[in-house]
C-alpha cells in the first residue's frame, strides 16, 4: 500500500495585471482628446460707455425690461414674442421668396425698440437648418437700422435722456444646448 500525499493548503496563483494597466493607461489619454468639450463664447464689440451701463443695469433687472426672443423656423419665417409685464405678443414675417425676410424683420425690430428704448438684449433661437451665413446676417440686421434712426432712452445713472442708434447689439442664443 501506498501512502498518499494530501496537500493541506491551497496552492496560491496570483494575477499579473501589469498587462491590462498597461492598455488602459494608453486608451485614458486618447478617450479624453478624442471626447468634445462644449465652448461658450462671448464676442466682445465695442459699444458706447453708455449703452454697456444700459445693457448691465437690464442684465440686473431682467424682469424690469421687456423680453424679446426671435425664433426661426424650418420654412425660414420669423416669430417675434416680446413679453413685458406678464403679457406676451407674438408678431410672424413671413419668409420672402423661400429665405429670410430681412428687411421686415428690421423694420420690426424698429418698432419694437420705439416702444421699449430701454432694451438692448434680445434671444435668438435659431433652428437647425440656419446657415452660419444667415444667422450672421440676422444678428448684424438686430445691431442697428437699415434707415439709421436714432433712439431715445433714460440713462439710469444721470437720468439724463440719451440718443443712440443701436437697436440691439446684445443677442443670446437660447437653444444652444437642444
Amino acid at each position: 500500500m501506498g501512502i498518499k500525499k494530501f496537500r493541506t493548503h491551497y496552492e496560491e496563483f496570483e494575477l499579473d495585471l501589469t498587462p491590462l494597466l498597461a492598455i488602459i493607461m494608453k486608451l485614458v489619454p486618447v478617450l479624453v482628446i478624442s471626447s468634445s468639450f462644449l465652448q461658450l463664447t462671448q464676442i466682445d464689440t465695442e459699444l458706447p460707455q453708455i449703452v454697456k451701463q444700459a445693457i448691465e443695469n437690464q442684465n440686473q433687472n431682467p424682469d424690469k425690461v421687456a423680453q424679446i426672443r426671435l425664433q426661426v423656423e424650418d420654412n425660414k419665417s420669423i416669430n417675434v414674442s416680446v413679453t413685458k409685464a406678464g403679457t406676451t405678443e407674438t408678431l410672424s414675417i413671413a419668409a420672402e421668396n423661400n429665405s429670410l425676410n430681412l428687411n421686415a424683420l428690421n423694420t420690426q425690430l424698429v418698432e419694437i425698440k420705439k416702444k421699449n428704448p430701454e432694451v438692448f438684449k434680445i434671444e435668438l433661437a435659431p433652428n437647425d437648418a440656419l446657415t452660419y451665413n444667415e444667422i450672421v446676417t440676422i444678428l448684424d440686421g438686430s445691431r442697428k437700422s437699415n434707415s439709421n434712426e436714432e433712439f431715445t432712452f433714460v440713462d439710469p445713472k444721470t437720468g439724463n435722456e440719451v440718443k443712440t442708434d443701436f437697436l440691439f447689439p446684445e443677442v443670446v442664443f437660447n437653444n444652444i444646448f437642444q
